[in-house]
């Protein structure tokens, strides 16, 4: 334990729904809970904000302030309007989720975990407890179904449904990858199942770019649904060695993938790499779609070079997050091949 002076250890017990303890040690200060990757305490739950509040080591004991957050930092049920000093016996209430402070006597009585969530995700894991999702791609020309993007989501007591909250706690068990594979193998396999005819893009994350490992999973994966037409989707971020793209490109010709960036525009456009390893489709960001068509002709103009640039270096164009019929007809004049948002149809189950 980690404390200055005589200031009396703390920690922070939750019971999840199993009736099972947690024990959270308050070890440094700041101590920082939130929603946040990183943060001492990781609260995966909507109402919590990324930075959500903050544990103080102070003379006079550990005190607790709240960051700035949306809904509030509740301690005994009032809600913080300044800094309030922790005693045993109090309990703090954060996203709707209620920890109970208790002075730290002994360590070695509970089992101490950072994420009271983590086991949940374990056993979700071990159980393949995910229901694969699908939204439709969609041709602007005709209106005409060319594909589907895959997306994991999961139903399970003692875990968010939301898939960016559920990767922050697998990275904090170091299971990202696992379940990045769970969600497009169950899924495909799925598709597989039903006789999917059309194109299926498949997301990775950063942490899947080691290619030889990354090449064992995807050659695995074609050889358990060779029938599927599939496009692996990589964010933009991700694409930062030539490289390294150039032998991607390659390897997922041998295995008669497509490459797809995603998310292209949402912060530095990486058009070096997009030149020498060329894509089959582009999927444009939602930050570039928004609304286009309340956008000035000069905004509107520069995502029209970027797509006729696409065009004539051979690569379709997605136009992502289309939520209106404006929207559509929109990017259909500026020339965008392809679409996909709610307007089209919300990711489900098939």
């Amino acid at each position: 334990m980690i404390s200055a002076g005589n200031t009396i250890p703390l920690r922070l017990e939750r019971k999840s729904q199993d009736g099972s303890l947690w024990v959270i040690p308050i070890e440094h200060s700041p101590f920082v809970i939130g929603r946040k990757e990183g943060s001492s305490l990781l609260v995966a739950a909507e109402e919590a904000s990324r930075k959500h509040a903050e544990i103080l080591e102070a003379f006079d004991g550990w005190r607790i302030k709240d960051c700035g957050s949306t809904n509030g930092t509740f301690v005994n049920g009032r809600r913080l309007t300044e800094n309030h000093l922790l005693n045993h016996g109090d309990y703090i209430t954060i996203g709707g989720i209620r920890f109970d402070v208790v002075e730290q006597i002994d360590d070695s009585e509970c089992t101490q975990i950072i994420n009271p969530e983590a086991e949940n995700l374990e056993r979700m894991l071990d159980l393949k407890a995910v229901v694969p999702h699908f939204q439709p791609l969609i041709s602007l020309s005709d209106g005409a179904l060319i594909g589907y993007e895959i997306l994991g989501r999961i139903d399970y007591d003692g875990l968010p449904k939301s898939p960016s909250q559920l990767f922050q706690i697998s990275r904090r068990i170091g299971r990202q990858i696992e379940l990045s594979e769970l969600f497009r193998n169950t899924a495909l396999e799925y598709a597989a199942q039903l006789g999917v005819k059309e194109l299926i893009l498949f997301n990775t994350l950063p942490e899947e770019m080691d290619i030889e490992c990354l090449g064992k999973s995807l050659k695995k994966l074609r050889q358990s649904v060779p029938d599927l037409k599939l496009g692996m989707e990589l964010h933009e971020n991700t694409v930062t060695n030539v490289e390294m793209m150039k032998k991607l490109r390659s390897m997922l010709n041998e295995l008669d993938m497509l490459l797809v960036y995603d998310d292209f525009g949402a912060g530095q456009s990486r058009l070096v790499e997009l030149l020498d390893s060329v894509p089959d489709i582009v999927k444009f960001d939602i930050a570039l779609i928004k609304n286009i068509q309340q956008r000035s002709e000069i905004s509107r103009s520069i995502v029209e070079t970027l797509v006729k640039m696409a065009h004539d270096a051979g690569i379709r164009t997605l136009a992502e997050g289309i939520d209106s019929r404006e929207e559509a007809e929109t990017c259909k004049t500026i020339g965008f091949e392809l679409a996909q948002g709610y307007y089209f149809g919300r990711p489900a189950p098939m």
